[in-house]
């Protein structure tokens, strides 16, 4: 999507999201690169005194800085309690300093004591102590750094001092993806607590040793199928290393391009994949886990800017489905063809940036340290420089209405909140079509109505979108195409009438919607077809107008005869 688009999308959300934080605008660029050059400059000076610190060998002149590192710290409000917390974790080092140091000498020292056979010196002594005090020194100054600069801020910083991106993405995920496991330990403790499991104290019970171990494995378990899905999603926005340049395509739009395939790629080919009519077309595509058909035979077709929902049971296929379309798979036969394009494993990547996937847990998606992060790193894995990337993380936090918790940690989110931002993480990205996976899943009403609008300020603006949902009310309201999915199969696809088709409904396990439903009870109304609030209140006023006292009757009678069905 080009800037006027996402820009045009910003405006809409103005009223849908929450109070903005009047307290914590944002900040302008000069302000911006003032702090940059403040972080960068306190991470050097870090540097510099650890290097320096390392030089020192006399246990005086480096207790009399660790004092002074001290001190500095307090001063600037870093409380003791927090120090001390943080010196424990150099506790292993200490301990191999104090035991293993001092037995290593050479001929001619000072001997003090024997131990297991071996002999301490006092210069080995001075030297654990003078290790010991180095420990301590650095410690505080990585303390130091870590709780006066945001981590943002940070990464930043040493991304510009020319530290591998790679290392710091690896560090990020490292990060979210321990805080992740440690929310999910502790919420199953809880859930286990809550039926009786007692881990108090340091000595349990014989049978709750054996349900903690139980629940490792479990916990093992959802860590590997997590990062399982961890890794769709950050190879579906370029990472790990895709080889991506950016290309241009005749209308100007920049999109990003394998750098072993697109050399390759004829114009003729290109321009005839941004006339195409269609932005998706599925021919009888089969795919298996092993000797499990997931998928069968399925065909249809998406035009461009379309609003369609993908539906079924738990179990219907449709996150394989999502998988294929995005070319994270491929199909074990049939074919997929994309933007007039046949998706195949050579020109997969290059596709894959003109259709962006927000996957059903907005904690799969977002692995980096802070919101800005996360949105950037999509459009940093299609070689653009620091600006653009900064342009496209502004425009897409924007459009969602996160602009304000840029500088947040995802952790300090809600859910509604991390979904808009795994959205805006897919428009930075610039797709033309954006598939949503369950993206109602979880959501209070107030989310879901402004996710709801989100999703239709998105279609004006020109995207293709594909919802996969359980949610037949929002399904009606909102789609224009109607896929159904049972077993693998394509039951039905067509417009959202067919979501009044009580036997389809039935044989796919959905219901009918809840609009509809009343209307079913009244006589020569159970043809009415309400898709939102308004068509079922203009079907009841017509009722009302035209019935008079017969209706009211046979409205009663048929009342009457379900509530006595019901008393049965």
């Amino acid at each position: 999507m080009s800037n006027r688009h996402l820009t045009e999308l910003s405006s809409s959300m103005t009223t849908a999201n929450d109070q903005p934080n009047l307290g914590n605008p944002a900040p302008d660029p000069e302000s911006q690169a003032r702090r940059s050059r403040r972080t960068s400059m306190k991470l050097l000076s870090v540097l510099g005194l650890l290097a320096t610190v390392m030089f020192f060998r006399h246990p005086a002149v480096l207790m009399g800085t660790a004092g002074c590192f001290l001190f500095g710290m307090l001063w600037h409000g870093i409380p003791l309690r927090t120090i001390g917390k943080r010196l424990l974790l150099i506790v292993p080092f200490a301990l191999g300093a104090i035991v293993f140091v001092p037995f290593q000498h050479t001929t001619g020292e000072t001997l003090i004591f024997h131990f297991m056979g071996k002999a301490a010196t006092e210069e080995g002594v001075e030297r654990a102590f003078v290790l010991l005090l180095k420990i301590v020194c650095a410690n505080l100054l990585v303390t130091y750094l870590l709780l006066s600069t945001p981590i943002f801020e940070l990464i930043k910083s040493m991304r510009a001092l020319g530290v591998p991106a790679v290392l710091l993405e690896i560090v990020g995920l490292m990060l979210r993806y321990l805080v992740l496991l440690k929310e999910e330990v502790r919420s199953m403790v809880k859930a286990q607590q809550s039926r009786g499991l007692r881990l108090d104290g340091w000595l349990w019970k014989k049978s709750a040793y054996r349900r903690f171990g139980e629940l490792l494995g479990v916990l093992f378990l959802r860590a590997y199928s997590r990062s399982g899905r961890i890794y769709q999603s950050i190879a579906a926005r370029g990472g790990f290393g895709a080889g991506f340049e950016v290309g241009i395509v005749g209308n100007g739009t920049q999109y990003a391009a394998s750098a072993d395939s697109e050399r390759q790629e004829q114009e003729g080919e290109t321009e005839m994949a941004i006339q195409a009519m269609q932005a998706m077309q599925v021919q009888e595509v089969t795919y298996r886990y092993g000797q499990m058909e997931a998928l069968r035979g399925i065909t249809f077709h998406l035009e461009r800017g379309a609003k369609a929902v993908l539906m079924g049971p738990n179990g219907a296929g449709k996150s394989t489905l999502i998988s294929l379309l995005n070319g994270l798979e491929q199909p074990a036969g049939g074919v997929v063809t994309v933007f007039g394009e046949v998706m195949t494993r050579d020109n997969a990547l290059r596709l894959r940036r003109r259709i962006g996937v927000v996957y059903q847990d907005p904690d799969d998606q977002i692995f980096s340290s802070t919101v800005e992060e996360d949105v950037a790193f999509g459009p940093r894995n299609l070689g653009l420089s620091e600006q653009d990337v900064e342009e496209r993380v502004a425009e897409a936090l924007k459009a969602v209405g996160m602009s304000e918790y840029r500088r947040w940690s995802p952790f300090e989110l809600s859910y509604g909140q991390k979904r808009r931002v795994a959205i805006a993480g897919v428009l930075a990205m610039r797709p033309e079509m954006v598939i949503l996976d369950e993206p109602m899943a979880f959501l209070d009403p107030r989310s879901r109505d402004e996710l709801q609008r989100l999703l239709e300020q998105m279609h004006e603006d020109g995207y293709t979108l594909l919802v996969a949902t359980h949610d037949v009310d929002f399904a009606v309201e909102w789609a224009t195409d109607v896929l159904i999915l049972k077993d693998g199969k394509l039951l039905a696809s067509g417009t959202a009438d067919l979501l009044f088709d009580d036997r389809l409904l039935t044989k796919a396990d959905l219901h009918l919607p809840r609009l509809a439903r009343p209307f079913r009870l009244l006589q020569e109304m159970d043809h009415v077809r309400p898709r939102t609030v308004r068509d079922a209140a203009q079907a009841i006023w017509q009722l009302m107008a035209r019935g008079g006292e017969g209706t009211k009757g046979r409205l009663f009678k048929r009342m009457d005869g379900e509530s006595r069905q019901r008393e049965r």
